[in-house]
């Protein structure tokens, strides 16, 4: 087979033909070819990006490429007008597209990688969580599309399967915040009084997907709970905006541990509307099986 390099090397003679026919072998760029139909002369327009593709890609064992100039990214080529372009979206460590509507707050860049295929099935409580989460993906836009919450052991996988779910939801076009919870409450907290913390409430209102991540791994005060979170949660309530929350904690007992501050009625009153907002807007599905999906 005819190589790239020895191709574009000035001083090694060659023909049109011999570039092309090498160029097209290139499994990528032989199916980029096909499903758009392109024409002889839209391939030869495109010669020169198909190069640089191919020069600019690594390619690993099993068929994962990314950009040698930009690690952490892969070129893409794209039809716009009848013209091949091409772009650079970022690639998870198995050089994998990430989707550019997928964000995330205080969350590992490892969770990132997450996928529902690889979400383990080894036990009847996890083929039912996986089961829920693909009814999830799949109804996702309708209003009656229940979110989800995930309670259950340390290291048992909520967060795995939470990340892979924003991922396709990403992946079919909507917008999804991932964010650690803690984090999140912390960063509130230091925002008080500033205009940043209402930028945060409105990106946690409108995106089509919030994700909270280890919900009740960090006390709730009243600030956070009454001017932050009951905001948060009543608007995509009233709105029929899906949340998916995990958690160590059951539903249940929510408002006995981190949402409840003191004896008082009225904080107790606060703290169960709280609760109630999130049994409303989810179903609570449990992942306990002692199975290490991640390090995360």
């Amino acid at each position: 087979m005819i190589k790239i390099g020895d191709l574009m090397d000035k001083n090694t003679s060659f023909d049109k033909d011999a570039i092309e026919d090498s160029v097209c072998s290139n499994d990528y760029i032989g199916a980029f070819i096909r499903s758009n139909n392109l024409t002889h002369d839209q391939v030869e327009e495109a010669m020169v990006i198909f190069l640089n593709f191919i020069d600019d890609s690594i390619f690993d064992e099993y068929g994962n490429y990314e950009s040698k100039q930009h690690p952490g990214f892969k070129m893409v080529l794209s039809l716009k007008n009848g013209k091949v372009e091409m772009s650079y979206r970022r690639c998870d460590d198995k050089g994998r597209y990430l989707p550019e509507n997928l964000r995330s707050i205080a969350v590992p860049e490892e969770q990132k990688n997450a996928m529902l295929s690889d979400f383990s099935l080894l036990t009847e409580q996890r083929r039912t969580a996986h089961r829920y989460a693909r009814l999830f993906i799949n109804n996702f836009g309708e209003e009656d599309n229940k979110g989800l919450y995930i309670s259950g052991m340390f290291r048992t996988g909520k967060s795995y399967l939470a990340a892979a779910i924003g991922r396709e939801i990403a992946e079919k076009g909507h917008s999804v915040l991932m964010v650690y919870y803690p984090e999140l409450s912390s960063l509130l907290k230091s925002y008080i009084g500033t205009p940043k913390f209402q930028e945060t409430i409105d990106s946690l209102k409108d995106v089509d997907l919030l994700i909270l991540d280890d919900f009740g791994g960090d006390s709730v005060t009243p600030l956070v709970r009454d001017e932050a979170l009951g905001v948060v949660l009543q608007y995509r309530m009233v709105k029929k905006m899906p949340i998916i929350v995990t958690s160590n904690i059951t539903v249940s007992r929510l408002a006995d541990t981190c949402l409840r501050k003191d004896g008082s009625e009225g904080e107790q009153i606060k703290a169960l509307r709280i609760v109630e907002r999130i049994k409303e807007m989810t179903a609570e599905i449990f992942l306990t099986d002692k199975y290490v999906e991640n390090p995360f």
